[in-house]
Parts: structure tokens; C-alpha cells; sequence
């Protein structure tokens, strides 16, 4: 027997899983970690073990087809040597050519489907926001998204305005602007920052306090706008990073 054939049977009956793992939740690191008992890899191999399951008592009770572990692993670890008593095996498979093909495609869309209907239940009934007992169990690992998204906020949110600070030789300045969009690396880490309406102005050309008034005079020529249609800002310049949560009004005029 070909030495690949165990390595690919694996693969097959693996791979359920880690689709599973990768559609499931909501994720910005796309490097995988290749550890034999890291919590994804167990926890991949336990979603595909439950797809196998699920498909082969389907195959057992609707169409009568009988998965033969023993024979499964006499070919496994056994060798050129187990395949002698297992013609009768092989030539069913020459009859029925599809049907292991048939398997194995139903195991890797019922992993998709699964994962797709576990997020849309998770974020239809907002089982990942912050302080929901299901939140550790369901919350990928996406915190930039839930920052910018606003999703933990009590109330509803329509965009978030970001103000950075940035380093220069002749100061600091302050940049402000509507985020439109972000981009991470492969790691997850925060990489750059897409701004609409940007603006900056110096750090030091802070606000006047009126002492009659007992607040700070608000003066908009203090920033000055920057020309463009989208501004990047790499996260990597940045010191400081704020958010702000934009909730425009409905449109009954209600908040």
C-alpha cells in the first residue's frame, strides 16, 4: 500500500474539523498553531470526530451503508499485508465508486453548515458581546472588531471616530477621522487605519478653559482638514489611540 494513503485518509477525516474551527467564529489571526495539543487543534479534532459520527449513522440509517472501523484501521496500520482478506471490500468499492467520495463531501458541508449557523444564532442573539455567560465559549478571537464595532456598547452604534496621537520631530500632532475600515496582520495585531473626513492639528494647540463659562471653549479652526478621499494611518506611528461611538438618529427622530 502507498505509505501516503494513511497521511490523505486522515487529512480527510480531519479536515471537517478544522473547517469547522475556522467558520465558526469571528477571527483576525490568520497563522494557525501547529502545536499536536493546542486547544485548536483538540478542539478541531473533536468537531470533526462529531461530523464523522453524525454522517456515518446518517449513511447506517438512511442508506443502509455499514462503516467498517476494524477494516479501517487493518488498512491504517497494518499495511500491504492487511489487504489480502479485503477484496470483497475493495471490489464494492469499484462498484460504488462514489460513495466514499459522497462521505466525505457530506462531512466537510455539514462542518460548514454547521459553523455558519453557529455564528448566525451567535451573533443574531449577541451570545459574543461582553458579559454574557456564553461569551467565553463563543467569542472568537477578534478584538479590534468588537472595539471598532462597538458591539459592546450598551447602546446601538452606527460608526466610531478615532483620535491617534503621533510622533514627529517637530511634535506631536493629533489625527482624528470617521474609520471606515482597518486592516490587521497575520498575527491579529492592529496594522493600519482607514480614515474618511480626516483631520490633525498640533498636540499643544489644546483647548482654551473659560473660567465664566467653567468648561473649555471649543474652537474647530484648531484642526485643519486633510485633503483626500481616505486617509491610512499605520498603527505603528501611533502612541495613543481613543475611540468614539457615532449613533445617528433614527429615522422617527427618536435617539
Amino acid at each position: 500500500m502507498n505509505i501516503a494513503f494513511p497521511a490523505v485518509f486522515l487529512f480527510l477525516l480531519v479536515a471537517p474539523g478544522f473547517l469547522f474551527r475556522q467558520f465558526s467564529q469571528r477571527s483576525e489571526v490568520r497563522t494557525f498553531d501547529h502545536t499536536p495539543f493546542s486547544a485548536v487543534v483538540l478542539q478541531a479534532l473533536l468537531a470533526a470526530a462529531v461530523c464523522n459520527l453524525v454522517i456515518a449513522i446518517g449513511a447506517w440509517w438512511i442508506g443502509g451503508y455499514e462503516i467498517e472501523v476494524g477494516d479501517v484501521v487493518r488498512l491504517l496500520v497494518s499495511g500491504a499485508s492487511a489487504t489480502g482478506d479485503l477484496n470483497s471490500r475493495f471490489n464494492w468499492l469499484n462498484i460504488h465508486p462514489l460513495a466514499p467520495v459522497g462521505y466525505f463531501v457530506l462531512t466537510n458541508v455539514l462542518a460548514l453548515a454547521a459553523a455558519f449557523g453557529l455564528r448566525a444564532v451567535v451573533e443574531s442573539y449577541g451570545l459574543d458581546r461582553r458579559g454574557h455567560r456564553a461569551t467565553s465559549w463563543v467569542r472568537g478571537p477578534a478584538p479590534w472588531y468588537y472595539l471598532f464595532a462597538g458591539l459592546d456598547h450598551p447602546s446601538g452604534v452606527d460608526g466610531a471616530v478615532v483620535a491617534a496621537i503621533v510622533e514627529f520631530k517637530e511634535g506631536s500632532y493629533l489625527y482624528t477621522g470617521v474609520l471606515l475600515d482597518y486592516e490587521v496582520n497575520e498575527h491579529g495585531e492592529l496594522d493600519r487605519l482607514l480614515l474618511v473626513q480626516a483631520q490633525r492639528r498640533k498636540l499643544d494647540d489644546d483647548r482654551a478653559y473659560d473660567v465664566d463659562a467653567a468648561r473649555y471653549a471649543d474652537d474647530p479652526k484648531r484642526f485643519y482638514p486633510i485633503s483626500g478621499d481616505v486617509f491610512v494611518l499605520r498603527y505603528e506611528e501611533i502612541k495613543t489611540l481613543n475611540v468614539s461611538y457615532l449613533a445617528l438618529p433614527s429615522a422617527n427622530g427618536g435617539p
